[in-house]
C-alpha cells in the first residue's frame, strides 16, 4: 500500500491586496503536472473588494467611492461577484495540476469546501451545510468559495469571514437610485453572517490557520509538509499572476447580476427601469419579499397584490390583470421574470 502523499503547506504571510490575488494565480498558471497539491495561506493586509474574474467593476461598485474611502478594488481569478475582504483577512488556496482532477472543478470545490466546513467545526460553529458553492451557518451564508483553471494548473480559493461589516461594503456598491442601499443593508444583514457574530468571539489569524492544518492531516491521513515560499519563486508567480489578472482586466466583462445584486443563493435585491419609472424588489428564495415602483397609483397595487407570489411572468399576469393597464401588467410581469430567471440560470 502506497503512503498518503503530504500535502505542500506555503504561508505568504501578511501580503496587500494584489499580490495575495496575483500569488495564487501565478502558482496555478506555473503548475507541473508532477506538482503536488499545495495549501497557500495568506492574509489579506488591507480591507478591499475582489470582484470576479469576468464581472465588470464598474457596473457593479461605486469605483468612485471606493476610492474616497481608500478602499482598493482588485480583480481575482476565481468567478463570482464581488466580496468585500477584511484588513487581516485569513484565506487558503488549494493548487492542484488539472489533470488530477477527474471530475474538474467539482471535486475542488468537494476538496475544499470540506476543509472550510472541517475549520468552521473545530472552531465550534454549528449546523454548518453547503449550499453550492457557499457556506452557510444557521441558515445565513459565512463564506463564499470560487475555483479556476489556470493554464495546467487548477486552483480554489476561499477566505474566513472574522468580521463583515455590512455598511462599509454597502458604500462601495453601485447605487442606481437613493433608496436602493437602505434595501440592501437590511438582506445584508439577514442573509450574511460571520464569526464574530456566531462566536462569542471570533478566533484569530492563528486559530484558523490551525484548524486548517488539522483539517489537512485528517483528510489526507498525514500532516502537511510546510515549505518555506522561496522569494524568487514568490516573485515569479506574482509577476506571472499579474499577466494573468490583465489579461482577464481586457477580456469582455460584464455584471455579475444583472441589474442587481446576489447577497447569498437565496436573496437577490433588483432594480431596473420601466415604463412606470424604476421598479425595486427583494427576492427572497421564490418568493417576492418586497417591492416598491417609481409611480405612486402603480406601487399600490404591487404593494396588495404581488407580495409573497412567485416573481414569475405568468403567476404576475394572473394575479395583476384587471388592477393595471394590460400593456403594464405585460411589461411588469416580463420585466421581474427576466429577472429571476437570470439568478436561477447555473
Amino acid at each position: 500500500m502506497s503512503e498518503p502523499v503530504a500535502p505542500v503547506w506555503l504561508d505568504a504571510g501578511s501580503v496587500p491586496a494584489e499580490t495575495m490575488h496575483a500569488l495564487y494565480a501565478g502558482m496555478a498558471a506555473c503548475t507541473r503536472e508532477e506538482d503536488p497539491m499545495r495549501v497557500l495561506w495568506a492574509v489579506s493586509r488591507q480591507a478591499h473588494v475582489s470582484v470576479g474574474a469576468s464581472q465588470n467593476a464598474a457596473l457593479d461598485l461605486d469605483l468612485a467611492g471606493c476610492a474616497c474611502q481608500d478602499i482598493p478594488v482588485v480583480r481575482r481569478p476565481l468567478g463570482g461577484g464581488a466580496v468585500w475582504i477584511e484588513a487581516e483577512q485569513p484565506c487558503f488556496f488549494l493548487v492542484l495540476p488539472r489533470q488530477v482532477l477527474a471530475r474538474g472543478h467539482r471535486h475542488l470545490f468537494s476538496l475544499g469546501m470540506g476543509l472550510a466546513v472541517a475549520v468552521l467545526r473545530q472552531l465550534g460553529l454549528g449546523a454548518v451545510e453547503m449550499r453550492s458553492q457557499d457556506i452557510w451557518v444557521r441558515g445565513r451564508k459565512i463564506m463564499g468559495t470560487g475555483a479556476a483553471t489556470l493554464e495546467n494548473g487548477c486552483v480554489f480559493g476561499a477566505s474566513f469571514l472574522r468580521c463583515f461589516p455590512a455598511e462599509r461594503f454597502l458604500d462601495c456598491l453601485h447605487e442606481p437610485s437613493e433608496g436602493y442601499r437602505d434595501w440592501v443593508l437590511p438582506a445584508l444583514r439577514e442573509g450574511v453572517t460571520d464569526c464574530a457574530r456566531e462566536l462569542a468571539a471570533a478566533p484569530d489569524n492563528e486559530a484558523f490557520r490551525s484548524a486548517l492544518w488539522s483539517a489537512l492531516q485528517q483528510r489526507f491521513g498525514v500532516a502537511p509538509r510546510a515549505v518555506p515560499l522561496a522569494p524568487d519563486d514568490q516573485a515569479a508567480w506574482i509577476e506571472r499572476g499579474l499577466e494573468e489578472i490583465e489579461d482577464l482586466e481586457q477580456a469582455d466583462t460584464h455584471s455579475a447580476v444583472p441589474s442587481g445584486i446576489r447577497i447569498n443563493r437565496a436573496n437577490h435585491v433588483f432594480e431596473t427601469r420601466s415604463r412606470c419609472g424604476r421598479l425595486r424588489l427583494h427576492v427572497a428564495g421564490t418568493q417576492i419579499r418586497r417591492i416598491w415602483c417609481e409611480e405612486p397609483r402603480i406601487d399600490s397595487v404591487l404593494q396588495e397584490n404581488v407580495i409573497g407570489l412567485a416573481p414569475e411572468r405568468l403567476v404576475l399576469r394572473a394575479n395583476l390583470g384587471g388592477r393595471l393597464e394590460p400593456a403594464l401588467v405585460d411589461e411588469i410581469s416580463c420585466r421581474i421574470d427576466r429577472l429571476y430567471r437570470g439568478i436561477r440560470t447555473p
